[in-house]
């Protein structure tokens, strides 16, 4: 399959911009043949960028080899999240947002891509490829969380100001984005805490500790925590609306600022990249 690798860096920012211009359509005027069309091409894109993957792997190594193979692999997990969300309820008009970042991400990567690359042992272990690959969906889900949330604020400033423009105009309801927000939240911190007991079950595997030392393992931990903490209070407190999304953003821009200010302070033994 390694024949197939540049086809297919070539052919994916194609695909994700042919689905990019059906949801901008879709948004912009509700035509909905560009609405079926949107999903169904998104769904060739996703299944391309999963051979590519396999391709590049060649079955002896998890794909991340440099940062653009990471840009590539939060391209397909952000556009993965989205069609999850939207065949669970119904609404695309959203994609053209989320689409246009998975476009814009995949084609730096297709752009600059990496012929010549140096494979790190941690990338041959199948459990420690389940961890990045976890964790990368998870933060993904919860950035697209949070990009829910700015839109329901934004979307409610426009509605009491009375001046709708036409991207405004074209959104799903305020509760309906509210709902997708949840959902993908509910992704996140799911697939994010399978991300990161992964991560605790290579540690054990590799150090004979489950929870060894490591100063970005205990942040990252402890941000997932506060996050799951914050999601507990707001289903108790019934927290909905505008202050569901505040919390929604800037709780994820405190749980991403945690997570980086963790990358720049330690050097840890799972560093690959």
């Amino acid at each position: 399959m390694q024949s197939l690798i540049q086809p297919f860096n070539v052919l994916l920012p194609m695909l994700y911009g042919m689905a990019l211009i059906c949801y901008g359509i879709y948004l912009s005027n509700g035509n909905e043949q560009s609405g079926k069309w949107a999903p169904n091409i998104l769904l060739t894109a996703l299944v391309v960028h999963l051979l590519y993957f396999i391709a590049r792997s060649n079955f002896q190594y998890f794909p991340i080899t440099n940062s653009f193979d990471s840009l590539s692999m939060v391209a397909f997990s952000i556009a993965m999240i989205h069609l999850i969300i939207e065949r669970t309820s119904g609404e695309g008009k959203t994609g053209a947002f989320f689409i246009s970042i998975t476009f814009a991400f995949q084609a730096s990567a297709s752009m600059f891509h990496v012929t010549d690359i140096r494979i790190h042992e941690l990338l041959t272990n199948p459990i420690f490829g389940i961890h990045v690959f976890l964790t990368l969906m998870g933060i993904s889900a919860l950035a697209i969380s949070a990009i829910y949330g700015l839109m329901y604020w934004m979307l409610a400033k426009q509605i009491k100001s009375h001046n709708l423009g036409i991207i405004y105009r074209g959104m799903p309801p305020l509760d309906q984005l509210e709902s997708m927000g949840r959902l993908s939240s509910i992704l996140g911190l799911v697939s994010l805490g399978f991300g990161l007991i992964m991560g605790h079950f290579y540690a054990y595997r590799v150090l004979g500790e489950l929870f060894p030392p490591d100063l970005k393992i205990i942040i990252n931990d402890a941000a997932w925590i506060i996050y799951l903490l914050g999601w507990a209070i707001v289903k108790i407190k019934n927290y909905s609306g505008l202050r569901l999304s505040k919390l929604s953003f800037w709780g994820f821009i405190a749980f991403a600022g945690a997570i980086m200010a963790a990358n720049f302070i330690s050097s840890s033994f799972h560093q690959f990249n």
